[in-house]
């Protein structure tokens, strides 16, 4: 009997170990630079479509004839509904002075290409002269594919009796990808600044008799288009602005009471106190325990935005106790260091007053 107490109370504490848990995690908030970055010189938007006109395309029966005149409708109001969608997003935008939609001339070039030439670049030149803008959005291209399918299904109908019987009859399943590519021009310093597609997807299905019946029978498909068009505006609008971002930083509850006493402190937000346990760490004579306490002092500073501070403690943990858990924190803390350098050039120069 006492031998298998010991052995109960030997596992007991086994499974104690494995269910204790070493780190706990801290979130970390902070706002990533824009992915395109601006000049200051630029505060008039000029936004214009550069796509191509929507070929001719063949199809083998009335069904897909309707397809392609859907595709039809969305390369005219789809290019619209997306040029509205930056333009609206773009107009919030107080960095800009002024933002217009800008219409073509009869004749006038709008296909400028990725690497214009000089003649190009004076034809760029004279637009945005010519509207009174600084730089070009241009929607440069704009496809819309749909693909169908077809299967047997049973519909309701009404027979002469008008009683509501089940009848044989199609369901067809549509699913448009629509893909926008954009370019932005500065035309004083004669360079494109950024090139970038954006993508949806749409999808729809209905029931019907026959085919044609099914896909008449698909409810809102128009407006679920436009919507899914201006949405490809917006998001490319998106991509001038910084943005908030979060990550979740693990740091050390466990290796003396103190380190434990602080992870208490930080669940109640009681920040200070527990950096001033972990301070007080630092000097301890067992390596892993400051080691521990100066990794938790770097999550800490980087909590408060301090990078420089999180760096150098976290230099101080790997050198003190070299956990492989702390050398890619330190990567980590590299790359948001580099991102901050060119986030503060771009606050400094376009005073983002609304982050």
């Amino acid at each position: 009997m006492k031998y298998l107490y010991k052995i109960i109370s030997a596992f007991v504490m086994l499974v104690g170990c494995f269910s204790c848990t070493t780190t706990k995690q801290l979130k970390v908030s902070f706002i990533e630079p824009s992915p395109v970055e601006l000049s200051n010189q630029i505060q008039k938007i000029g936004i214009i479509n550069s796509s191509k006109a929507l070929g001719e395309k063949t199809y083998a029966n009335g069904l897909e004839q309707l397809i392609v005149l859907e595709e039809r409708w969305l390369a005219e109001k789809g290019t619209e509904a997306a040029l509205t969608g930056l333009f609206d997003e773009l107009a919030q935008d107080t960095r800009f002075e002024d933002v217009k939609i800008l219409s073509k001339r009869k004749g006038q070039i709008s296909s400028f290409g990725a690497n214009p030439d000089k003649d190009t670049w004076d034809k760029i030149a004279l637009i945005c002269k010519e509207n009174g803008v600084d730089a070009l959005f241009s929607l440069a291209s704009h496809e819309a594919e749909t693909k169908f399918s077809l299967k047997k299904t049973k519909v309701d109908q009404l027979d002469l009796m008008r009683v509501r019987t089940e009848v044989s009859g199609q369901q067809i399943s549509l699913e448009t990808l629509i893909e926008n590519g954009w370019r932005i021009y500065d035309p004083k310093q004669k360079i494109l600044i950024d090139e970038f597609t954006t993508n949806q997807h749409v999808k729809a299905s209905g029931k019907g008799i026959n085919q044609v019946d099914a896909l008449q029978a698909i409810d809102n498909r128009r407006e679920s288009l436009l919507k899914q068009s201006k949405q490809s505006g917006s998001s490319y609008g998106h991509r001038m602005q910084p943005k908030r971002a979060s990550v979740y930083r693990e740091y050390f509850i466990s290796g003396s009471k103190k380190l434990a006493k602080a992870h208490d402190k930080i669940q109640n937000g009681a920040y200070h106190e527990a950096r001033l346990l972990w301070e007080q760490e630092i000097t301890n004579s067992k390596t892993k325990v400051s080691g521990r306490a100066s990794h938790n002092l770097a999550v800490l500073s980087e909590f408060n935005g301090d990078l420089n501070s999180a760096m150098k403690w976290a230099l101080k943990s790997f050198d003190l106790h070299q956990e492989q858990h702390t050398l890619l924190y330190i990567k980590d803390l590299e790359q948001r260091q580099a991102l901050q350098v060119v986030g503060l050039k771009k606050l400094a120069s376009n005073e983002f007053l609304n982050y």
